[in-house]
């Protein structure tokens, strides 16, 4: 019998700082299943499992009454769970990343009881796989940031490119074992993966993993099969914030079935932080997609597009977000005058 398995993107739940309370919980505070549409339900369903990357914590209802713009960002209620309630799949959460447990150890731990609470797997606290057996299979599930964490709590798998096979300390693979890592990587808006991605993913396919799944950049990457691997270099945004950009609001759903291998590919496209429309697409067409949207400095310009759009909504922006922009802006003044000086 085959095992069809599903993976999506970064998951926030939360707000960020430039949509601190104009953002998702401030929109569907009184109904979090409506962030999905049906037709996203009914995708996500059709899958055994389904991974994702959880890109927010979670804290008691109760705390976003009295939250403010440091302890209520990326920071979900727990309300808001209900939304994997209506997935009828085996839901796995990676948790390696620089969101995830940013508000320190405490939060983590009531963000993973919380997870566990509601039936959801958890990947990426450790180097250690999550292992389900399923129909003769036995499936070795990692997750691993290797992003740069100031916040870095010791809650989750942090490696580094040039260290992760060693950390990863493997063990000789099994006949019926299938191999899949949750993997935060790469550079942010950019539709190309870099040099590090490719050489990583090709020791992690000479390493006996089936799937690579990545994240982070906020912006879908290609799709590309190393050896016997098929490796999705980031899916992009699946429920985020970043209503900035068409790009930020494009998403990447994958569904292979393990049996054919064979993948089949969906974009998903948020509209008000809506996950509005899943639309299929193919592996050339995804490419294309990429490449034709790759430019060296999309970084600047997609900040720049943040930036804009804060202006353009300025009469919609939380006090704290107006004080925090112009600190930024002129701290970053005072540092290209030092700069010339």
């Amino acid at each position: 019998m085959s095992i069809n398995l599903c993976s999506v993107g970064d998951v926030m739940l939360g707000e960020n700082v430039h949509h601190f309370s104009r953002g998702i919980i401030t929109k569907f505070s009184n109904d979090y299943t409506s962030v999905l549409s049906p037709k996203a339900y009914e995708t996500l369903s059709e899958a055994d499992i389904l991974i994702f990357n959880m890109e927010s914590g979670f804290a008691p209802d109760d705390h976003f009454l009295k939250r403010n713009i440091i302890n209520g960002v990326y920071l979900a209620p727990e309300g808001a769970t209900a939304i994997f309630r209506k997935i009828d799949a085996i839901k796995i959460a990676n948790v390696a990343n620089n969101h995830f447990s940013q508000h320190g150890k405490q939060s983590a731990g009531y963000s993973f009881q919380l997870l566990e609470k509601e039936g959801i797997f958890v990947t990426g606290r450790d180097n250690t796989p999550l292992v389900l057996e399923m129909k003769g299979k036995v499936l070795k599930i990692w997750g691993v940031s290797l992003i740069n964490d100031k916040n870095y709590c010791g809650q989750y798998f942090l490696s580094s490119y040039k260290d992760l096979i060693r950390d990863l300390d493997l063990s000789l693979k099994a006949g019926n074992e299938i191999r899949v890592i949750s993997i935060h990587w790469g550079d942010e808006y950019l539709t190309i993966e870099n040099e590090q991605q490719r050489a990583l993913a090709m020791e992690l396919s000479e390493a006996g993993f089936d799937y690579i799944l990545g994240h982070h950049p906020h912006v879908i990457q290609p799709l590309v099969k190393l050896n016997e691997t098929w490796t999705v270099f980031s899916h992009g945004n699946f429920i985020f914030d970043q209503n900035f950009s068409k790009l930020t609001q494009t998403g990447l759903i994958f569904n292979i079935n393990l049996s054919d291998n064979e993948p089949k590919l969906l974009f998903s496209h948020q509209k008000e932080y809506l996950v509005e429309q899943v639309v299929a697409t193919s592996p050339e067409a995804l490419n294309h997609y990429c490449k034709r949207r790759f430019h060296p400095r999309k970084p600047l310009i997609m900040r720049f597009r943040m930036k804009l759009e804060l202006v353009v909504h300025f009469y919609e922006l939380n006090r704290s977000v107006i004080i925090i922009f112009i600190k930024r802006l002129l701290r970053k003044s005072s540092n290209r005058r030092n700069g010339e000086n």
